[in-house]
């Protein structure tokens, strides 16, 4: 492994303080209930690497609160918008968003795919379990893109 000086030539934030204002940026765009594709200054595979290289910079309890806040957003816009506060809100849009953005699901599609009753729920309920603070260097990723039923192979796949 090499030392911070030496990957400083072709990191696209090559010092601490660098790194933990992406972080903080990367963390607001989130919380704001924006999409990880959609973050201006990396993408998603650029934002994986410096959270597993520089977990100290990229927190991961820190990622994960930014998800929880985004989600809490599109969470807010649908309650609002149930209650008729928001005008001209799209439940349709907004339900279909939250089953890509959140792997929500119709009770009719979890009934179908066995979750709620068979012999291997345990089996299947355990993908949901969550990681340990060793594997969840980028607990955002998993609740954004539903990477984290992957086996951490930096493949894109499209959430939104």
């Amino acid at each position: 492994m090499t030392d911070e000086s030496d990957d400083a030539c072709v990191l696209k934030w090559p010092t601490a303080a660098s790194r933990q204002k992406a972080c903080e940026d990367f963390c607001t765009h989130v919380s704001q209930g924006y999409s990880i594709e959609s973050f201006p200054s990396a993408d998603r595979k650029t934002i994986r690497y410096y959270a597993e290289q520089f977990p100290e910079d990229f927190p991961a309890d820190k990622l994960e609160e930014a998800a929880r806040r985004g989600l809490l957003e599109w969470e807010r816009i649908g309650k609002e918008g149930a209650k008729g506060d928001l005008a001209k809100f799209n439940a349709s849009a907004w339900t279909f968003n939250m089953k890509n953005r959140a792997g929500w699901r119709d009770r009719a599609e979890l009934e179908t795919w066995g979750v709620l009753g068979g012999a291997d729920d345990v089996q299947k309920m355990e993908k949901f379990k969550p990681r340990s603070s060793a594997e969840i260097a980028l607990g955002v990723m998993a609740l954004l893109t539903r990477e984290g039923t992957q086996t951490n192979d930096n493949s894109t796949k499209d959430a939104d």
